[in-house]
């Protein structure tokens, strides 16, 4: 299975991706130092979110009637679910496999700009010297509810 974005990061690496810009548009750096930032911050969220799908998957006993001794069925069917959808779901249908997807497009995201951010740092002294002053300064971006 290829990365989202893929073809677009193979042409950024090796020169090949070209903009179109008209004279009211600008490059700068804040705007690639904060895209790389909030890309990690949101990436860390999602491993969040994933530990908890996990948690839900394996908890042992969710309290509705499902131990053994049980003559409720249903109990026993509505836990399975609950634990497919989670995380257990063989067909990539629930929450920690979709919070996979969008981690991977937020890392091709981060990837590219990256990418495009290098290239300029190569052609741009003033670009490279402010990329570089942002990052030694960054001050924190998203944070997810702790």
């Amino acid at each position: 299975m290829s990365k989202p974005m893929q073809d677009l990061i193979d042409a950024a690496k090796n020169g090949q991706l070209r903009v179109k810009f008209n004279d009211t548009v600008r490059v700068n750096a804040e705007e690639f130092v904060y895209i790389d930032r909030d890309c990690e911050a949101m990436k860390n969220e999602i491993r969040v979110l994933q530990r908890i799908a996990m948690e839900i998957s394996n908890r042992e006993t969710w309290g509705v009637g499902e131990d053994p001794g049980n003559w409720i069925q249903s109990s026993k069917v509505l836990v399975s679910r609950f634990r497919a959808k989670a995380a257990g779901d063989s067909a990539g249908n629930n929450v920690h496999a979709i919070l996979q997807r969008h981690y991977d497009i937020i890392n091709s995201i981060q990837e590219l700009h990256k990418e495009i951010a290098q290239r300029y740092q190569q052609a741009d002294a003033d670009f490279a010297s402010r990329y570089n002053e942002l990052i030694e300064t960054l001050p924190q971006g998203f944070q997810g509810k702790k």
